[in-house]
């Protein structure tokens, strides 16, 4: 199936593990979602898990968030 599409990843994509997401093949879930949340890759030590973790508070800018609509938000 080729190299997987997460950028840092060298790893071949199995049929096994495979994650097909817009087109693209990804080698693992964690990769093909863009390492949410800090997720490692599949393989341990790939680097990919480095160069796409999330910085230290990136995604909060302290900001409340708010699950649903309210009639505060209008």
């Amino acid at each position: 199936m080729g190299v997987c599409a997460c950028p840092g990843c060298e790893h071949h994509v199995s049929s096994e593990q495979a994650a097909i997401t817009e087109g693209r093949a990804y080698c693992c879930k964690a990769c093909a979602a863009g390492h949410p949340g800090g997720s490692d890759c599949v393989h341990k030590g790939c680097p990919c898990s480095e160069l796409n973790r999330p910085a230290e508070g990136e995604g909060s800018a302290g900001e409340e968030v708010m699950d649903g609509f309210s009639n505060a938000q209008f």
